[in-house]
């Protein structure tokens, strides 16, 4: 095992697979590029799998022996793949661990819901209470990965997951394929660790969900996501006793740090302001003599008259049956100052604009509105997902075809969003976050289809997340999941 160079650039990624907390040493290093020997701090927080809460701060968690109750969950952009991954973990007692790539399938209600399948072998280490250890994780190629941590004895651990992107030549990882090689990740052989440590490294291969992420597209050396520094900047959990199963997330236009988000079917025509720092519900916005048959996506962009309002997506339909769809256009209010009891608002004049698809219904819970006011849906259900747009809509209550512009190589897309200055475009599958940069001459919609798969962002595990939104300002985005009490992880990178 390597010691860690005191001159290399890292990149720290605050890691989680449910509930994370923003772990405040993370913040001290803001947005910007990191020099050599500059650290940006962040911890990760352990996802239990014996059904009870995860301990959620000081991200610790107490491991029982023999017991594999502990997950770390992250993603690897595109951007990252093949860097050194070090792992540092801390221990109140004298401990052995073992630390595994996983296939561990869908996350369901902060459990897995079959049984972890281990892939490669283990890198065993001995943890001691007089200070941290470290371990070197092989090389990743990009796309979700899922460690599991056991322990032989009785401990209380904590860790960090730092990416080093060395200026220099990093030490060669034991089992990798030396610089130069035509040989693949995760068929190196097998090294030997230092004696110190106890550590065994190896090259697992990547663990994935059941089948192997998409690759990213080239990234452009001027693109938006071109050098990422993700840093989880907050991360509390909704206290909205009615919102249990969130489905579409806009950050607000006029209120600073408000989300809008709103249920998937079943409640009404309502959507709800929740405090993106605490969490807590601001308002409750009805919309009157609207029907909620399908919510599944929001977006907050300029009306026809500069206005800044809500543009819901009545668009699911899980049996491909409607003969058209709906979308709903409301102006976003101001909202009382916060601290007090949450309001509720009706809104004013709610105007309609219905859709239909080239070819016959689709479904589809992802809705995008561009600089250019027009509307992009994306379809959810194919092999390859359907990218549909309406150019000019009129929101007079009328009809109108939507048209096709190409595919994406995704499927199951659950959740869009436009960056309000135009330059990116995000959507949301049932594991990843994506992005796409959209070009000076382009709308939302060809942006996607050229872009194909898109470039991989950091997202964390979610029960269900279906929303995603992109941050107001600068780069960023949010996420949250349907479920009772689920934390808006918000994401700078």
């Amino acid at each position: 095992m390597t010691s860690v160079i005191k001159d290399r650039a890292l990149l720290t990624f605050c890691v989680a697979a449910a509930l994370l907390v923003f772990a405040p040493s993370a913040g001290a290093a803001g947005t910007a590029k990191l020099a050599a020997g500059q650290v940006a701090a962040g911890q990760i927080a352990l996802l239990r799998n014996d059904g009870r809460r995860p301990t959620i701060a000081p991200q610790r968690l107490s491991l029982s022996a023999g017991r594999a109750n502990a997950y770390a969950s992250f993603s690897v952009p595109r951007t990252w793949a093949g860097k050194p991954i070090e792992l540092t973990l801390r221990s109140n007692s004298n401990v052995r661990v073992s630390v595994t790539a996983v296939r561990a399938g869908r996350l369901r209600s902060l459990r897995w819901s079959t049984r972890p399948r281990s892939v490669g072998k283990a890198v065993n280490v001995k943890l001691r209470a007089t200070g941290a250890t470290l371990l070197e994780l092989p090389r990743l190629p990009a796309g979700r990965v899922v460690l599991e941590i056991r322990t032989r004895g009785r401990a209380v651990i904590s860790g960090t997951l730092q990416i080093a992107l060395g200026q220099r030549s990093p030490a060669p990882v034991a089992g990798a394929p030396p610089s130069g090689s035509d040989q693949k990740p995760g068929t190196g052989g097998e090294g030997s660790g230092g004696s110190d440590s106890g550590t065994e490294p190896v090259t697992p291969d990547l663990p994935t969900d059941g089948s192997p992420p998409a690759p990213d597209s080239p990234v452009d050396p001027g693109s938006p996501f071109a050098e990422l520094l993700p840093q989880l900047i907050g991360a509390p959990l909704v206290n909205a006793a009615a919102l249990t199963e969130a489905s579409g997330l806009a950050e607000s236009a006029i209120n600073p740090g408000v989300y809008w988000t709103h249920n998937d079917s079943g409640d009404r025509a309502r959507l709800f302001a929740i405090d993106g720092a605490t969490g807590a519900l601001r308002a409750t916005f009805e919309l009157p003599g609207v029907t909620a048959t399908d919510w599944e996506d929001l977006a907050i962009a300029p009306d026809a008259d500069g206005n800044d309002a809500f543009y819901v997506a009545d668009i699911g339909d899980n049996s491909a049956g409607r003969s058209s769809v709906k979308i709903y256009r409301a102006a976003e209010p101001t909202l009382p100052a916060g601290g007090g009891a949450a309001v509720t608002i009706n809104a004013g004049v709610v105007s309609s604009q219905r859709v239909t698809y080239p070819g016959g219904p689709r479904d589809a819970e992802s809705l995008a509105v561009g600089a250019d006011g027009a509307l992009t849906i994306i379809s959810k259900r194919e092999a390859q997902v359907g990218v549909y747009r309406l150019a000019d809509p009129q929101f007079v209550g009328g009809n109108s075809q939507l048209e096709s512009i190409g595919q994406l190589p995704l499927a199951w897309v659950v959740g869009a969003s436009a960056s309000p200055d135009g330059s990116f475009v995000l959507i949301k599958t049932a594991g990843s976050v994506r992005g796409y940069a959209i070009g000076s001459d382009e709308s939302v919609a060809e942006a996607l289809v050229r872009g194909g798969a898109g470039v991989n962002l950091p997202y964390n595990a979610e029960p269900q997340g279906e929303a995603v939104a992109a941050a107001l300002a600068g780069r960023g985005h949010a996420t949250i999941s349907e479920g009772v009490s689920q934390p808006l992880q918000q994401w700078r990178w």
